[in-house]
């Protein structure tokens, strides 16, 4: 799929800045700091554009956001996890930085009290990838 295609199915103007990110996050196997986002061309957008573009397609569910344990941030695309169920843990390498989503390969039961409702779980796994943990 491609940054336009996204943009269209959820129903949102084909910005240069939109389809920039979409593109970036679309060429990254593991979700990308907004440094990493812009690093191919950190002058492009103003900070004002490329902040109001990373909330706008937040708020939209194209991408999410993933807050590390030193409160960093790294996005992802939607789109690998289920509509059904979005609850999904990351795995975040204390080495390398890599972040990747752990679709189906995690699971968290939260027991609520009654009437509690979950609208988000955030869960991330620290460790060392398998590059970093076995390094060639």
């Amino acid at each position: 799929m491609t940054a336009e295609e996204i943009l269209q199915r959820h129903k949102l103007k084909n910005t240069g800045c939109r389809k920039f990110i979409l593109t970036e996050l679309l060429r990254s196997d593991s979700a990308l700091s907004e440094e990493e986002i812009k690093k191919p061309f950190p002058e492009l957008f103003d900070r004002v554009t490329f902040y109001r573009t990373l909330k706008t397609l937040e708020e939209q569910h194209v991408i999410h956001r993933i807050v590390l344990h030193d409160n960093s941030v790294k996005y992802a695309l939607n789109g690998h996890h289920s509509d059904q169920n979005p609850v999904h843990a990351h795995f975040h390498c204390g080495k390398c930085d890599e972040v990747l989503c752990l679709e189906g390969k995690s699971h968290f039961d939260a027991e609520l009290p009654a009437d509690f409702v979950t609208r988000e779980v955030f869960v991330v796994v620290e460790g060392l990838c398998a590059g970093c943990n076995h390094p060639s």
